[in-house]
């Protein structure tokens, strides 16, 4: 039993206007629209919602949710939390359905950071339509290989690491250590590890060997249909003058090949926005090591001097 794929995030916000402006104009996601004046609902595909944004009194990334394939995975998967002595909040029936799912749940890994699991999900079949004009979200067929993916920190690295293979039954794709301090014999490197759910992803879930990040997320990515997606979306962000703030330049990546950049969100956190991220087979992949971010590009405001 294991983790199918990442289906949406939660987010909590104090400007529910901000992240709809960011959100359809800079990323180009549709306005899902919600009954609740308190919840902003954005989709990149056919599932009534991606993004599950809530009004409260934080700007911060809140969960992920991981879902599951069936009732007795989902079922299996509580067992485990509970057997490993994790806390597991059931929702009730008027709260799965919110969220347009069969069953949902609440728990933590050992470092704290929240997550929901849930099985089923509704359709409503209302077309994708990019207010950006952005060619398409990719998210497989049939959305089998989730949103994109999450970035979290793990100052508990090795207990987190092995929590997220043995009960969420997560498998590593990339291991990697990054000397963000430049190497030498005084740098230890930072240990990240990419993990990929049952889908063809390169990795849903990586997990940074940090300390726990203030805005909740490292960052999520979103991919997109093509290089033209990715370049007109960089230039939205340039165009806005300095209103939207550039994180990392166009790069990219060594372990999954994503071409993206990255840019801060009205939370805080980041996203990259990418393109021809590695498709591999998650029954055959052999984990490799990495010890480079980027083949190229990615540099970072912090190393600008910004």
């Amino acid at each position: 039993m294991s983790v199918k794929s990442l289906g949406y995030v939660v987010i909590e916000t104090r400007d529910l206007a901000a992240w709809r402006e960011f959100g359809t104009t800079i990323l180009g996601v549709m306005d899902a629209g919600s009954d609740d004046p308190d919840v902003l609902l954005l989709r990149v595909d056919d599932r009534p919602f991606r993004f599950w944004i809530r009004k409260g009194e934080r700007e911060a990334f809140v969960a992920p949710a991981w879902e599951l394939a069936s009732q007795d995975s989902f079922d299996a998967t509580v067992a485990k939390l509970e057997a490993t002595g994790r806390p597991v909040e059931h929702a009730d029936i008027m709260e799965a359905r919110a969220r347009q799912v069969y069953a949902l749940a609440r728990s933590s890994d050992p470092c704290g950071n929240a997550f929901e699991i849930f099985h089923g999900r509704f359709c409503d079949y209302v077309p994708f339509v990019s207010p950006a004009a952005v060619s398409r979200f990719v998210t497989g067929d049939n959305g089998d290989m989730g949103l994109g993916h999450i970035v979290l920190t793990a100052p508990a690295f090795e207990e987190t690491h092995a929590f997220y293979k043995s009960v969420l039954g997560f498998r590593d794709s990339d291991l990697g250590r990054f000397y963000l301090g430049g190497g030498g014999p005084d740098d230890p490197g930072v240990g990240f590890a990419f993990m990929h759910a049952r889908n063809g992803r390169h990795h849903s879930l990586a997990l940074g060997q940090m300390p726990e990040n203030p805005n909740g997320a490292v960052h999520m990515m979103l991919e997109v249909g093509t290089l033209e997606d990715v370049g007109r979306a960089y230039d939205r962000v340039l165009g806005s003058k300095g209103k939207v703030v550039l994180s990392a330049t166009l790069g990219r990546h060594v372990n999954d090949k994503m071409t993206s950049f990255y840019v801060r969100t009205p939370g805080g956190f980041d996203i990259e926005y990418g393109w021809n991220g590695l498709v591999i087979d998650p029954d055959t992949w052999v984990p490799t090591t990495s010890l480079g971010i980027s083949d190229w590009g990615h540099q970072w405001a912090h190393e600008k001097g910004d």
